[in-house]
C-alpha cells in the first residue's frame, strides 16, 4: 500500500510541476506578444494635435547669433586698442621726465643688500678668514704693526708667557647691588619668570 502511494504521489508531483511549466511559459509568451503590439506601428496611439520636431535647433537663428557675437567681440578688441593707444601716448605727454639714475642704468640699492648668492659670500669670507689667520700681512706699515699666522703667535706666547697688566693705582671694588633703572630689575633680586 506504501508503494501504490508513493507512485499517485509522485504522479501528482508531476502534473503540478507540469502544469506550472505550462503555466509559466504561457505568461512569457504573453507578456512578449504583447511587448510586440506595442512597438508596432499600427498599434501606435496617434493624436491629431501633437506633432513631433523635425529639426533639434533653428540653425539659421544660431548662426545669425554666433556672427552677432563674433562682431561684437572683434569691435569690443578694436575699441580696447585704440582706447590703450590713446592712454600710452596720454601718460607719455603728462608723466613727469624719468629720474636721472634711471637714464644712467640701474643703480644698487643702499646697504644692505640681499646676498645673490649666501653660500659663495660664506666661502669666500672662510677663504679670506684662513688666509688672515695662516699668512703674515700689514696692519698699519706706519705704526710698524704686523700680522703674524696664529700657530706662531700661540708658540711665541707659550713660551714668553703672558706679559703682566698694569693696573690702576686705587681700583675701587663695588660690592653687588640690586638692580637699577636701566638694567630693569629695580627693587628685585631675582628676574621676574618668564
Amino acid at each position: 500500500m506504501a508503494k501504490k502511494s508513493d507512485g499517485t504521489f509522485l504522479r501528482q508531483v508531476a502534473s503540478s510541476a507540469g502544469h506550472m511549466a505550462g503555466f509559466v511559459e504561457g505568461a512569457i509568451e504573453s507578456v512578449v506578444h504583447a511587448g510586440h503590439q506595442i512597438g508596432s506601428p499600427e498599434t501606435e496611439p496617434v493624436h491629431e494635435d501633437v506633432r513631433f520636431e523635425k529639426s533639434d535647433f533653428a540653425s539659421r537663428g544660431v548662426l545669425i547669433g554666433g556672427a552677432c557675437f563674433l562682431g561684437a567681440m572683434w569691435l569690443t578688441i578694436g575699441l580696447l586698442y585704440f582706447y590703450f593707444t590713446y592712454l600710452k601716448n596720454y601718460r607719455a605727454e603728462v608723466s613727469p621726465p624719468a629720474l636721472p639714475i634711471s637714464r644712467s642704468g640701474a643703480a644698487l640699492p643702499p646697504e644692505p643688500r640681499l646676498q645673490a648668492s649666501p653660500e659663495k659670500d660664506l666661502r669666500t669670507f672662510r677663504a679670506r678668514e684662513d688666509w688672515e689667520l695662516t699668512h703674515y700681512y700689514w696692519l698699519d706699515k706706519s705704526k710698524g704693526q704686523v700680522a703674524i699666522p696664529i700657530e706662531q703667535a700661540v708658540q711665541t706666547l707659550a713660551q714668553r708667557g703672558i706679559p703682566p697688566q698694569n693696573t690702576a693705582p686705587n681700583p675701587t671694588l663695588t660690592p653687588p647691588q640690586e638692580g637699577t633703572r636701566s638694567t630693569g630689575f629695580e627693587g628685585k633680586v631675582n628676574p621676574e619668570p618668564r
